[in-house]
C-alpha cells in the first residue's frame, strides 16, 4: 500500500518537475526577448524575424529628451550557433556601391554556403569626390585642401574592413587630406564573437633579388595620395585612377594570395609604370605599388622587372586585443565616433541631429543593429551626437560606434513576402519623396545557416533542418516553442496518469 502511494506521489512529482522545467525554459525564452529601450519609447512594436532574432520599432515624441524620432532595433545573441555575420558588398572589387537591398539579394543568391539573410544595415563610410577623393580638374576644395588626388571618382571605404578572412582596406591614413582622425572597426570571429578595435596594419615589401631592406607601405587600397606609398590588391579597385605623376611597380603572383596577419605574399615584378606611361589595370593575383612624392617613390624606384618580391602583413590592435584581430576575426566593418568602449561612455559631439546606424554589443552579450531616421521634419529628426552617451546607458551598451549615417542609414529585414526596407531614408526619390535607398560601400548582414555545433550528417538528413530554418524565418518559430510547451506538458501529464493507473491496478489486483 505504502509503495503504491509512493508510486502515485512519484508520478505526480515527476509531472510537476517536468512541467516546471518546461515552464521555466519558456519563461527564460520570454525574458531573453525583453529589450532595454529608452524610457520615453512609444508605439512599440516587436516581431521575431527568426528564432532568437527580434526587430523592435518605436517612436520618440517631440517633447521627449531625444526629440521627435523613429527608431528600429535588431537584437540577437551572436553565440547562437546557426547565426552568421558577414561584412560584404558582394562585388568583385570593393569600390562598387550598391543598396543594402541589392547586396542582400546577391548575398542570398551567391554566398555559396547556404546562408539566408535575416537583416542587414549599411556599413562603413567612404571617401567621396566632394571631400578627400578630389578629382583632377573639378576644382574641389575641402577642409582647406584643393589639390587633386585622382583622375576619376574613386570609392574607398574609410576604415579597416575585412571580408571573409581577408583585409580589404586599412584605415584612413594621414596623407588622405584633411586627416579627420583615427577610425575604428567592429570585428567578428568565425563564431560571431564581437570585438571593437582599432586595428593598425603594417605592410613591408622586400626585394628578395636585390636583398635590400624591406620598405614600409602606408596603406592598403587607400587613395593614391601625395607623399604616400599605397599597396593595391585584387580585392580593391579595378583602377585606382592615380595622377600621371605616380610611380608604380606591378607585381604578379603565381597563385592566389590572401591579405591578412601573418601573410607572406611572393611575386615577381612584371612592369614599371613611370610618369607618362599608361597604367596597367588590376587583375587576379596582381599587386600594384603606387607612390606619389619623392620620398615614397625612392622606396621602390630601384625595383626592376624580374625582381622577386616578398610582402609581409601584420596587424596590431591599438585597443589591446591583438590575438583576436590577428588570428580570429574574419569579418570587420569600419566606423567612427566610439561612444562606448568596454562599458565606459564618452561624449562624442554637439547637438547636431543626424540619421544614424549604430553597431553595438550590450553588457548581456547581445548584438544590436540600431537605425534612426532623421532630417525629416514632422517625422524623425535624428539623434543628436550628444545623445549617444545617454542612449548607451538606456540600451545597456558595452561597446558601440557609428557606421555611415545621413542618407546612407538603412535597415532591411526579412518579411512575410521577402524583405522590407524597415526605415524611411532621408534621400528623396525623383518625385521629391523621402525614402529613396542610397547605394553604399558595404553592408553588415545577419543570416541563418547550418548549425555550427551540429554533428555532420548525410545530405538527405541535413535537408530537414534547412526546411525547419526556413519555416522559422517565415515567422513560425514563435509558434513553435509554444507548441513545444503544450506538447511537453501533455506528454508529462499522460505519463503521470499512466503511472497512477498502473499503481491503482496493482492495488486492486488487476495488473497481470
Amino acid at each position: 500500500m505504502r509503495s503504491e502511494r509512493k508510486t502515485i506521489r512519484g508520478a505526480v512529482s515527476a509531472f510537476a518537475i517536468l512541467f516546471s522545467a518546461v515552464t521555466l525554459l519558456s519563461g527564460s525564452r520570454l525574458r531573453a526577448e525583453e529589450q532595454n529601450l529608452p524610457e520615453d519609447a512609444q508605439n512599440i512594436t516587436s516581431r521575431e524575424l527568426y528564432h532568437g532574432v527580434t526587430l523592435t520599432s518605436f517612436a520618440l515624441s517631440a517633447d521627449s529628451k531625444y526629440g521627435l524620432n523613429k527608431v528600429s532595433v535588431v537584437e540577437f545573441d551572436p553565440a547562437q550557433s546557426d547565426l552568421y555575420i558577414d561584412v560584404t558588398n558582394m562585388a568583385e572589387y570593393s569600390d562598387t556601391l550598391k543598396t543594402v537591398e541589392k547586396t542582400v539579394a546577391e548575398f542570398n543568391e551567391k554566398n555559396g554556403e547556404g546562408k539566408t539573410a535575416i537583416a542587414a544595415v549599411n556599413g562603413d563610410l567612404w571617401m567621396v569626390s566632394y571631400a578627400h577623393a578630389r578629382v583632377e580638374g573639378a576644382g574641389t576644395t575641402y577642409g582647406g585642401y584643393s589639390d587633386a588626388v585622382v583622375t576619376k571618382v574613386l570609392t574607398v571605404p574609410r576604415g579597416f574592413n575585412m571580408y571573409g578572412g581577408e583585409i580589404i582596406t586599412s584605415a584612413h591614413m594621414s596623407q588622405e587630406t584633411p586627416f579627420e582622425g583615427a577610425f575604428q572597426s567592429f570585428g567578428f570571429t568565425a563564431d560571431n564573437k564581437p570585438y571593437l578595435g582599432q586595428p593598425a596594419v603594417t605592410v613591408n615589401v622586400k626585394n628578395v633579388t636585390q636583398n635590400t631592406d624591406a620598405e614600409k607601405v602606408d596603406g592598403i587600397n587607400r587613395l593614391p595620395a601625395k607623399n604616400a606609398l599605397v599597396m593595391y590588391t585584387d580585392k580593391g579597385a579595378l583602377s585606382h585612377y592615380a595622377l600621371d605623376e605616380a610611380y608604380e611597380v606591378v607585381i604578379d603572383c603565381a597563385e592566389d594570395y590572401v591579405v591578412r596577419h601573418g601573410a607572406a605574399i611572393k611575386g615577381t615584378v612584371t612592369a614599371i609604370c613611370k610618369e607618362g606611361d599608361e597604367d596597367l589595370p588590376m587583375q587576379a593575383n596582381r599587386i600594384i605599388l603606387t607612390a606619389r612624392g619623392s620620398r615614397p617613390t625612392s622606396r621602390i624606384e630601384s625595383f626592376q622587372v624580374g625582381d622577386e618580391i616578398e610582402i609581409t602583413v601584420s596587424v596590431k590592435d591599438l585597443f589591446g586585443n591583438d590575438e583576436a584581430w590577428q588570428n580570429e576575426i574574419v569579418n570587420a566593418v569600419g566606423g567612427h565616433m566610439v561612444f562606448a568602449n568596454d562599458g565606459k561612455y564618452s561624449s562624442i559631439g554637439d547637438s547636431t541631429t543626424y540619421p544614424t546606424t549604430i553597431l553595438a554589443e550590450t553588457n548581456s552579450g547581445t548584438v544590436l543593429f540600431i537605425q534612426n531616421d532623421g532630417r525629416q521634419a514632422d517625422y524623425s529628426l535624428g539623434f543628436r551626437f550628444s545623445d549617444y552617451t545617454r542612449l548607451a546607458q538606456e540600451f545597456d551598451i558595452k561597446n558601440g560606434f557609428i557606421l555611415d549615417g545621413g542618407g546612407s542609414s538603412t535597415l532591411v529585414a526579412l518579411a512575410d513576402n521577402g524583405y522590407e526596407l524597415v526605415n524611411r531614408p532621408s534621400d528623396k526619390d525623383e518625385n521629391g519623396n523621402y525614402g529613396q535607398p542610397r547605394s553604399v560601400v558595404n553592408s553588415v548582414i545577419l543570416s541563418y545557416g547550418t548549425d555550427r555545433n551540429a554533428p555532420e550528417e548525410s545530405e538527405t538528413a541535413s535537408a530537414a533542418p534547412a526546411e525547419t530554418a526556413g519555416a522559422s524565418a517565415a515567422g513560425g518559430s514563435g509558434l513553435g516553442w509554444k507548441i513545444a510547451l503544450i506538447a511537453g506538458s501533455v506528454v508529462c501529464f499522460i505519463i503521470a496518469v499512466l503511472l497512477a493507473v498502473r499503481a491503482g491496478n496493482k492495488k486492486y489486483g488487476k495488473d497481470k
